[in-house]
């Protein structure tokens, strides 16, 4: 092999493996440190709210089969405690089960329904809702999703600033005893990266499962739209409103016993990602150098790190007949292979607790491979999928 192409090989080689160890390890860590300096700047700021201030606020849900969960979505509603007007507006998008019929028995005269009979995907049934809801502030949520009973209410408060275009919500993920699930986990760990990135103003769009917007601030989303609620967010902070970060403002979902009944869901994650990667290149560009460096690292960079992977691995392919690299060859790719296998079979095993992130790790990547090869061939939609649940 000549030197060039060696040094090339050589260069590539350590960037496909540095660049995602930056992303998942180094730049936690950059951005907790960095987060948490600014919070210490400001601890002798403190957030005042009009309490008088309780705009019209419409609760929104797209919902497709989703009859198990309509009622505990129902009874979650008349929970809550909110001093201002409240009306649920649930869009169903073609749905084939008892959802509607459970959503005509409801007699809360603050429901309306809209009954879809077209399956079109949850991006034109958040439009048609949005086209029909009137009050000035819109919270999003998941018919699986339970609401703590003030969670509107801490997140509504905070657009009495009129800077203010969104408001993201805490949510945490239940996993039943006995599983082998790690996204909890994981969760938790991306929950306090948003805490930090907020503290920077550079929270990357918002949570689906709770987050509100100002009405007038939404921008309608384009077809097949899978990804609504990052796109959502980061369209209103392109346009310099800021997106905040609330806490208190609680949100519960149950997550699947195991880690392989995510890996559809991963997928098509996985395409909707690389769909607004490429549809808006302005979130990368015109959302503010902090959350540009955010986005690039937190978001970016794991959406390529499959591609980041293949590279080194033919990289290290090339540089074969070297010792080291022959070593490194052997000893690198064969546990990632071992740690696929597992993958495969956590379908039917539990997997030893200290194995988990590094499976999740490699199921992750397969499933954004995965996707990323769905999107360039086109063979998705905008629809719904349902994930199984304990």
């Amino acid at each position: 092999m000549s030197l060039d192409v060696r040094a090339v090989a050589v260069v590539v080689f350590w960037g496909g493996l540095l660049l995602p160890l930056y992303s998942y390890v180094l730049f936690p860590v950059l951005i907790i440190v960095w987060g948490r300096g600014i919070e210490s700047l400001r601890r002798s700021r403190v957030a005042s709210f009009d309490e008088r201030f309780a705009p019209d606020v419409a609760v929104v849900v797209a919902a497709h089969n989703e009859e198990r969960d309509i009622g505990r979505l129902l009874d979650g509603f008349s929970r809550l405690r909110y001093a201002g007007r409240l009306r649920l507006y649930v869009g169903s998008d073609g749905s084939t089960d008892r959802t509607v019929d459970r959503l005509a028995q409801c007699p809360d005269p603050r429901l309306r329904v809209f009954d879809f009979s077209e399956n079109r995907g949850k991006a034109a049934v958040l439009n048609d809702l949005l086209d029909a809801v009137q009050e000035s502030v819109v919270v999003f949520t998941d018919a699986n999703t339970q609401l703590a009973p003030e969670a509107v209410t801490m997140l509504v408060r905070h657009f009495s600033d009129e800077q203010v275009g969104v408001v993201c919500g805490e949510l945490s993920l239940v996993t039943r005893s006995g599983g082998d699930n790690a996204d909890g986990v994981y969760w938790r760990i991306e929950r306090v990266l948003k805490r930090a990135e907020a503290s920077l103003g550079a929270l990357l769009g918002a949570n689906g499962a709770i987050y509100a917007i100002r009405r007038r601030c939404y921008s309608r989303l384009m077809p097949r739209t899978i990804v609504d609620d990052f796109c959502i967010g980061m369209s209103i902070a392109t346009r310099g409103y800021r997106i905040i970060y609330e806490p208190s403002a609680k949100a519960y979902e149950e997550t699947p016993l195991r880690m392989h009944d995510e890996f559809a869901r991963r997928v098509r994650i996985g395409i909707g990602n690389y769909q607004t990667f490429f549809r808006h290149p302005e979130y990368l560009l015109r959302a503010g150098v902090v959350r540009g460096f955010a986005y690039f690292s937190h978001k970016v960079l794991r959406w390529f790190t499959p591609h980041l992977l293949l590279a080194a691995f033919l990289a290290n392919l090339a540089l074969w007949s070297e010792r080291y690299f022959g070593l490194v060859f052997l000893s690198l790719w064969g546990s990632g292979v071992l740690l696929g296998l597992l993958y495969g079979l956590s379908r039917y095993i539990n997997i030893p607790r200290m194995l988990r992130f590094p499976v999740m790790f490699v199921g992750i990547n397969v499933a954004l491979f995965t996707g990323f090869l769905r999107f360039l061939s086109g063979g998705y939609s905008g629809g719904w999928l349902r994930t199984r649940r304990t």
